[in-house]
């Protein structure tokens, strides 16, 4: 009993030895920065139902959003990896949430790392009028790509990083577009 307690003592001493192996990713990546969307509202749920007497018209336009985008990405292989996204945008007294997960394709190069990605998940409207909160939810998809400039061996900095962003609330298509840049910790 005392050999194998020593073997499992001395194999969880060298582990942390034999994660640090040489190679050019790793396996978790978080990344947080800034997020433009333009949002197509037209969701046609808000104009549809009465606030007090007052329509709340929201989704008459586009409009634009600004806010944050936050990510967690595993890389499964050297050039394979699943995201999860979460952004939060917002535009006076509306709010928009989007929650994605998905797999991301890496071409990794000497100082640069170029992405694509498709993600699927929900996103969620909120919108305050007249003292009053209307909100839905909605199937969403994220089609993109980007680019990390590498900055250091655990700091790339993300450039830029474009999805075209369709929702469907009430069973309509809506076009958005998000942008977004900051950095990756890995």
């Amino acid at each position: 009993m005392t050999r194998i307690f020593l073997l499992l003592l001395i194999a969880l001493m060298c582990a942390p030895a034999a994660f640090s192996q040489n190679k050019d990713y790793s396996y978790y990546e978080f990344y947080v920065g800034y997020a433009y969307e333009r949002v197509d509202n037209d969701a046609g749920t808000f104009n549809k139902k009465k606030t007090q007497g007052a329509t709340v018209n929201i989704n008459s336009d586009n409009r634009n959003y600004n806010g944050f985008m936050a990510e967690f990405n595993q890389n499964v292989t050297r050039h394979v990896g699943i995201v999860t996204s979460f952004s939060g945008t917002y535009q006076d007294s509306r709010q928009r949430y989007d929650l994605m997960i998905g797999p991301r394709y890496n071409w990794r190069g000497e100082g640069v790392t170029p992405f694509v990605h498709g993600l699927f998940g929900v996103s969620h409207v909120r919108a305050e009028v007249a003292d009053r909160t209307r909100s839905a939810t909605a199937f969403a998809m994220a089609f993109g790509g980007g680019l990390d400039v590498h900055a250091g061996d655990h700091v790339d900095v993300r450039v830029i990083q474009v999805d075209y962003l369709p929702t469907f609330f009430n069973g309509k298509r809506q076009d958005n577009i998000r942008a977004s840049a900051g950095i990756k910790i890995k």
